[in-house]
């Protein structure tokens, strides 16, 4: 299964494992999210994962 987080200002990262996509987040969020950087955790992020059926 896809799996998937939406960002509330739009960006949608989307790969194939949980790790692929907390590792997009965590680089989306250096780059435009940066005050929330230390505040987020791979766990927190785990979360907020959708899975998308095939």
């Amino acid at each position: 299964m896809t799996r998937q987080v939406r960002c509330e200002c739009g960006y949608t990262a989307r790969a194939d494992s949980d790790d692929a996509v907390i590792a997009m987040v965590l680089t989306h969020l250096e780059t435009d999210h940066p005050d929330l950087v230390g505040t987020e955790t791979a766990e927190d992020i785990r979360g907020w994962i959708e899975l998308l059926p095939d």
